[in-house]
């Protein structure tokens, strides 16, 4: 009777390990090209953000300096606007 139970338990085990030997396969080919276009499109969503964030900064500096005005941004991500002679002030506080 022991060795029938046990010999029951082991093909349980061994059925469970043999179905589930699929996990150890690693994503497939269509989850690698579903996260790849997603990172594509994150990456494209950031690069909008980005290129709105300049143009909104470039905006404010010609109305506040002049349409000569220029813009950088500081180590801590403050904006800095400057006028046609290089002179630079601190136009917003922290992005």
């Amino acid at each position: 009777m022991k060795h029938r139970i046990l010999n029951i338990a082991l093909a349980v085990g061994i059925a469970a390990t043999l179905s589930s030997a699929y996990l150890l396969d690693g994503p497939s080919d269509h989850q690698a090209e579903w996260d790849q276009a997603r990172e594509a499109e994150l990456a494209q969503k950031a690069a909008d953000i980005e290129a709105r964030t300049e143009r909104a900064a470039a905006q404010l500096c010609i109305k506040l300096r002049g349409p000569n005005a220029g813009h950088r941004w500081t180590d801590d991500h403050r904006l800095v606007c400057t006028d046609n002679r290089g002179n630079a002030v601190l136009a917003a506080g922290y992005l």
